[in-house]
């Protein structure tokens, strides 16, 4: 098999999860990828993005530094923003000779691109710090690459997005449809950044465009804002899979499979059953309400201190 570097962003903000989510992870994956990539954020965002950024700084820094040293496989690097780096990114990616820090929400832009550039390997398995994994199959990576390698247009593979559920069926999904032919398979035309298994070979061939937002909505918020207007990559990526009649893929694969989950929100309770809902998930032992859906239902964790926070 191709050697794959799994490829992990952090940034301050991070810390409270993070202590016990890299374990889960690197727990995970380490038998499947040959490096660990782990990105650290210096460039402080705005808003949502920046909360607890300069108190966990030190803390996440520290605490990274020790984690790195438990794996082998593990290389941390703090996110080069130097105006060299910075255009040699641009051009190699895009046939520019800048681009920004931040999207036009002031989240993460740069990051993205900068993790994929440093991996080791052509095939980055990029996820979010907050990422669950269920399932725990040793041989997905594996049973990826050959689906990357037999099918010239696709662009991005995914595990199972939530637990299986024994139709089939995925909820609160668009834009895709069923592979019928094989069991939990299913084919989306666009992409998420929370995670994105793909051949950067790809990404190569033909510059990424279109990056500015046209949406004056969006372009008046980053103004007052101060913010870069440009679209979040996600929708850059999307776009640059329809333009390119790409594909993503995602599948459970053979036997208990792998499958993703994703925490909506973060609250007090969160934070203190964190140990137990990883192992939760880990056994697969999930409500039935939580099975083909992607992000961690209510069944699974009490949300009412973040929907109680939004109704006000």
């Amino acid at each position: 098999m191709p050697s794959v570097t799994l490829q992990i962003s952090l940034a301050p903000t991070d810390f409270r999860h993070a202590q016990y989510l890299l374990e889960h992870q690197t727990r995970i994956f380490e038998g499947q990828v040959d490096e660990i990539l782990l990105t650290y954020d210096t460039h402080k965002s705005k808003g949502r993005f920046a909360i607890n950024w300069d108190e966990n700084n030190e803390k996440m820094w520290a605490f990274l530094q020790n984690f790195a040293l438990s794996n082998p496989k593990i290389k941390l690097i703090k996110i080069d923003y130097s105006k060299e780096k910075n255009k040699e990114i641009a051009l190699k990616y895009f046939g520019l000779n800048f681009i920004p820090a931040k999207d036009w929400r002031g989240g993460p832009f740069y990051t993205y691109f900068f993790g994929l550039n440093e991996a080791k390997y052509d095939y980055v398995f990029h996820i979010d710090s907050d990422m669950f994994f269920g399932g725990k199959s040793q041989t997905w990576m594996q049973e990826a690459i050959d689906i990357f390698e037999s099918q010239k247009n696709v662009f991005i593979i995914n595990p199972l997005p939530g637990p299986p559920r024994e139709d089939q069926t995925l909820i609160g999904q668009t834009g895709f449809k069923k592979i019928n032919n094989k069991p939990y398979h299913f084919e989306f035309e666009g992409m998420s950044t929370r995670l994105f298994l793909t051949n950067r070979k790809l990404l190569l061939e033909k510059k990424i465009s279109n990056i500015f937002t046209l949406k004056w909505k969006e372009f008046a918020k980053a103004i007052f804002r101060k913010n870069p207007p440009y679209r979040l990559p996600e929708e850059i990526l999307s776009d640059y899979m329809v333009k390119n009649n790409y594909k993503r893929i995602d599948f459970l694969g053979n036997n208990e499979g792998l499958w993703s989950l994703h925490p909506p929100y973060r609250t007090q309770m969160f934070y203190e059953d964190l140990l137990n809902i990883i192992s939760r998930i880990e056994k697969g032992d999930v409500p039935e309400s939580q099975k083909g859906f992607y992000d961690i239902v209510d069944d699974l964790v009490d949300w009412t201190e973040a929907r109680n926070k939004l109704l006000k």
